[in-house]
């Protein structure tokens, strides 16, 4: 049996990944950033202007989500990011088979964000799917 590392370690060869700097640039362009921590997660602090959308129900709020924020635009780059980035791995394969071409993992997580001094959002501040 794989362990979740060996099995992460598998499937991030077919999953687009992206590091912190581009995502803080893309945060200025039309795209949809998603926290897929838990909600005692977010209590840290949050991306600025992700939405805060658990693991276990991204895939059946996406497209509410897209709709929302990308007038339901499939085009629109989605990020997903968690703590570390394993997590956002499989959130990334699980909607790039659901047919969203422009998904992306955000190498490192929340922790990468922290690391690189980038801007922090409290949890209130930010939308809850």
């Amino acid at each position: 049996m794989k362990s979740f590392q060996q099995y992460v370690s598998d499937i991030i060869k077919d999953v687009k990944e992206t590091d912190v700097t581009t995502l803080a640039d893309a945060l200025n362009a039309t795209c949809l950033v998603i926290d897929i921590r838990e909600p005692s997660e977010w209590e840290q602090g949050v991306i600025p202007s992700a939405v805060c959308c658990p693991r276990g129900i991204l895939e059946s709020h996406i497209v509410a989500l897209l709709e929302n924020r990308a007038a339901g635009k499939t085009s629109v780059p989605v990020y997903l990011y968690c703590r570390s980035g394993a997590r956002s791995v499989l959130a990334a394969q699980s909607l790039q088979n659901m047919g969203i071409q422009h998904c992306y993992s955000v190498k490192g997580g929340y922790q990468a964000w922290q690391s690189a001094g980038l801007p922090v959002a409290k949890c209130k501040d930010a939308t809850i799917c």
